[in-house]
């Protein structure tokens, strides 16, 4: 399950929610994957309590499914599933980025430059994970500087939502050779930074929307049956 012990002090829950959570965005827990929580909580060196109280946590984040007899799973998503998350990001990631685009600061702006940069970085080493974490520093680094708390709470919740199927859309193009989704994205991310980095914050949200979209497709593609796409 590759599951890792933390050496920073945390409650016994916080270790396997972290833990737990962080294997499932690598992809080392895929979409579909059980999770026996005897062996989750032995390789971590936990009793089985705090394991089953960090799995109801991520069940109420959607991140994982509970099904009486069978245990958890990490959840699948369908593309129903996936469009109607991404409405719901339509709403609120939108009001969450124009709340923060009016708070960037010149520091901000430079995290958005370092985290494309990262990510770019990682795109040429195929280092799929660092592909992933650099994603999420850029958008998180105009996302956090939204000052309404439940708004970004909920922001974030639907993104961890998507995050093992991120991995496994990556994690499969990697497989295939095929870059040039995550070129395209780098692309996108760039003509963003430069928005905001020349003060247009209306193109870099209206940017933002149009990266969502293709996002969703994405995922689509990601979800439909390999014969329904040709």
């Amino acid at each position: 399950m590759a599951l890792h012990r933390t050496s920073l002090p945390r409650t016994a829950e916080a270790v396997a929610l972290l833990e737990l959570r962080e294997a499932i965005v690598r992809g080392d827990l895929a979409p579909g994957a059980p999770i026996r929580q005897s062996a989750a909580a032995e390789e971590l060196g936990l009793s089985v309590i705090p394991v089953r109280e960090a799995l109801k946590t991520l069940a109420g984040e959607g991140i994982v499914t509970y099904v009486p007899q069978r245990g958890y799973t990490v959840t699948e998503l369908d593309p129903r599933g996936v469009e109607g998350i991404f409405r719901v990001r339509e709403l609120l990631e939108g009001e969450a980025e124009a709340n923060a685009a009016a708070r960037m600061r010149p520091e901000d702006i430079a995290a958005l430059r370092g985290a494309l940069d990262a990510q770019r970085a990682a795109v040429a080493a195929t280092d799929v994970q660092g592909v992933i974490t650099g994603n999420r520093r850029f958008h998180f680094a105009l996302l956090n500087r939204c000052d309404n708390e439940w708004l970004l709470r909920f922001v974030t919740q639907l993104w961890e939502a998507l995050e093992p199927h991120r991995a496994l859309s990556y994690r499969r193009g990697a497989a295939a050779g095929d870059y040039a989704r995550a070129e395209a994205i780098l692309a996108e991310h760039d003509a963003i930074a430069t928005a905001f980095e020349n003060a247009r914050i209306p193109d870099a949200l209206r940017l933002l929307a149009e990266h969502r979209s293709g996002g969703l497709a994405d995922f689509q593609r990601l979800l439909t049956p390999a014969e329904q796409n040709k």
